[in-house]
């Protein structure tokens, strides 16, 4: 081994103690693991804080544990011809712990339709109970009548399973078992 090699080894090596691999530099979101978007810095981001306050910005700067961001917010303005236009509304720099992000939205191409969130279900069993009502009142029959009694019970019980899918389907990443969050 001859003396410039020998140089080349030793200032790459001294140089490879001093060299930071992208330390604090990108915010992934995961799903189950798996990357499903990241951010870096001039990244536009939207997340829900803990006190269920949605913040939109731009990402200035990732460290090791926290993220600064440019908050601005759209604003919906009338114009001088007498039309709706939007205002960029300026807030300032905020620094954020990466343990005060409770949600982030879904990403983009996410189809969220009537039967997914229960919407269908829901609006379902209220008109059927309603009409069910409705038409026995009409008749002048018994509402709570021992035959009319299991479609109103099916009417409720299609209610609250529409409930159910729509607490178990959010329209957004709560971050916990499913979702999270790493600074790399």
């Amino acid at each position: 081994m001859n003396f410039k090699t020998l140089l080349v080894f030793v200032a790459f090596a001294v140089s490879a103690n001093f060299a930071n691999a992208q330390g604090g530099s990108l915010l992934a979101v995961k799903d189950r693991g798996t990357i499903i978007h990241s951010y870096t810095a001039g990244s536009y981001i939207s997340f829900q804080l803990e006190n269920q306050q949605w913040v939109t910005g731009y990402v200035s700067w990732i460290r090791n544990d926290s993220i600064q961001i440019k908050q601005f917010v759209l604003q919906a303005v009338m114009t001088g011809y007498g039309t709706i236009g939007q205002d960029t509304l300026k807030l300032g720099a905020l620094v954020v712990h990466k343990s005060e992000i409770l949600a982030f939205p879904k990403p983009k191409g996410h189809f969220n339709s009537v039967f997914t969130n229960g919407s269908f279900l829901k609006a379902g069993g209220i008109l059927y109970g309603g009409l069910n009502i409705a038409n026995s009142i009409y008749r002048k029959d018994p509402v709570f009548d021992s035959k009319n009694l299991p479609k109103i019970i099916g009417s409720a019980s299609a209610w609250v399973i529409g409930k159910i899918i729509q607490k178990s389907n959010p329209n957004y990443c709560p971050i916990g078992k499913r979702y999270s969050i790493e600074i790399l």
